[in-house]
Formats: structure tokens, sequence, C-alpha cells
């Protein structure tokens, strides 16, 4: 979901004129130091959501092969994972089972493929007191110009109560005493991703669109509900800068309302804080 953004020219925020740098990425400026392409996950850390009905649950956990010299590489590369014992509290068998190990990447696929994880929810009743913390990492890279990084995954795998925030809904923020919202509330719609999260089409209250100058540039992204609570989560557009980290909120079901707190802390005159109110239609 997230996409790489080496930088982005953002407006002011109200009457307040701010300016934002160029963030560089240093773990993934190292690893091109030797100018060699390699393997890694798509993620450094993930919410992996079940709805704990008693059924399995399929999760994609994905890599690929990125680097300078990608249009060299001329057969398939084999990536081979592992779990790492020491920072994992997740019990297979009773979390979790990883039967396939390895994927083949490929030049047809542009080198990205997924190795599949099964999140078992037989006999678990959420909400947990403590999310199962399942860790992986890279271990070996075959394939003519690729290595092996030392990127890992830490996926948190949150068994979830049923909830439906499906629907259309009224949101507003209350940044600026809710000077944003001159003509009213803006519509947005959420919807379920396959892995049981929840994608809203403006996951920041409408805060980079409306309270930054930046008319239009949706901050979309995707949340976890947890039996009633909203969980931490970075998994939006802009998250990698970050603008709109959502630092937690409720889901009400009975009225259909979701609440959310949010942070930025990519403008330098910042960082600034403010809540999001989504009301269902």
């Amino acid at each position: 979901m997230k996409n790489i953004i080496k930088s982005i020219s953002l407006l002011a925020v109200m009457s307040v004129c701010l300016s934002s740098c160029i963030l560089d990425d240093e773990a993934f400026v190292d690893e091109f130091n030797d100018l060699q392409n390699f393997s890694k996950f798509n993620d450094k850390t993930k919410n992996v959501s079940a709805v704990a009905t008693g059924d399995d649950v399929i999760f994609p956990v994905v890599l690929n092969v990125t680097g300078p010299t990608m249009e060299n590489i001329n057969e398939d590369v084999t990536v081979t994972i592992a779990v790492d014992a020491a920072g994992s509290t997740a019990i297979e068998g009773t979390h979790y089972t990883l039967d396939q190990l390895s994927v083949t990447l490929k030049s047809s696929e542009n080198y990205i493929g997924s190795i599949p994880l099964t999140v078992i929810t037989a006999g678990i009743v959420p909400p947990l007191a403590e999310n199962p913390i399942l860790k992986l990492n890279i271990v070996s890279t075959t394939g003519n110009g690729v290595i092996s990084s030392d990127s890992t995954v830490t996926l948190q795998i949150v068994y979830q109560c049923f909830a439906d925030l499906t629907g259309t809904y009224d949101v507003t923020n209350n940044f600026a005493n809710g000077a944003c919202f001159p003509n009213g509330p803006l519509p947005a719609t959420i919807s379920q991703n396959p892995d049981g999260s929840w994608f809203l089409s403006t996951a920041d209250g409408y805060w980079l669109s409306e309270c930054s100058g930046n008319t239009g540039l949706f901050n979309f992204g995707n949340i976890t509900e947890l039996c009633g609570d909203i969980l931490p989560s970075n998994d939006l557009e802009y998250g990698d800068l970050p603008i709109g980290t959502i630092t937690g909120g409720t889901w009400d079901s009975v009225n259909g309302i979701l609440q959310m707190d949010h942070t930025e802390a990519f403008f330098t005159n910042g960082p600034y804080a403010w809540s999001s109110l989504y009301v269902r239609q």
C-alpha cells in the first residue's frame, strides 16, 4: 500500500507557512552503497488482522528485489526466510503455520512475490491480553546479481471481534478548531480489505487535503479495529513521511461513529496533533 516517496512539496497549513525537507532513508541508501541488487520484505512492520471465527486466514508476506541494476537480472531469484524465535511471541500451531519458507521471484512478475502465512483463529477468544508477534528474517537469496539484505518484517497478529465499518461517512477534524471545514463535513468511504483490516478513502480526517492547503491530495490508508479500539497505524499513503499517523481511536458500532487521534512529523514548523470524527450516513 505504501509508496516509497523520496520528496514531496507541501503547502502552508492555514495561514502558517510551513516548509518541508527532503527525507533520506539511511538504511535504504546503505543498501545501495555496493551497487548491488538485494532481496527485501515489502514492509518492516505490519498488522495481520483475523476475525476469530474459527477459520484459518491466509495472509501474503510480500517480498521483492530492488536495486540500481535490476535491468541486468536475467534469471529467477529464490528467497528463503526463517522465523526469528528471539523476536517472536507467536506460537506455531496455535497462532500460525508457515508451511512455505521460500519463494521464487520472476522477471515476468517484476520480481515481486509472496509467502503464505496461515493465521489460526480456532480456540481464540478476542481480545487477547497481548497480540502475538511473528518476526521473519531473510536468510538466503540465490540468483545472479542479487544478494540477501538484512531485511526483516515484524507481524503483529491481531485477533478481532466481528465488526462492520463498511459505509459512507461524514468526516471532520478539530484542527484549528474545525476551521478546515467552512462548508461542513466532507464524505469518505470505508471498505474491508481481504485481511480483515479497513481501507479509508481518507485516513487522516482530511487533514492533508483540507488543512495543509493541498486540496485534493488524499491521505488514504488502512486501520485495524480490535473490539471497539483502533490500533495505532502508520499505514497511510503518506505514512512514510509521516503525515496523519494514527495514534489510536475508538469504534462505536451502535452509532456508527469512528474517532481517531493523529499526529504529523513532516513539517518543520510542527509537529501537529488533531482528532478526526467519521459519522456513518
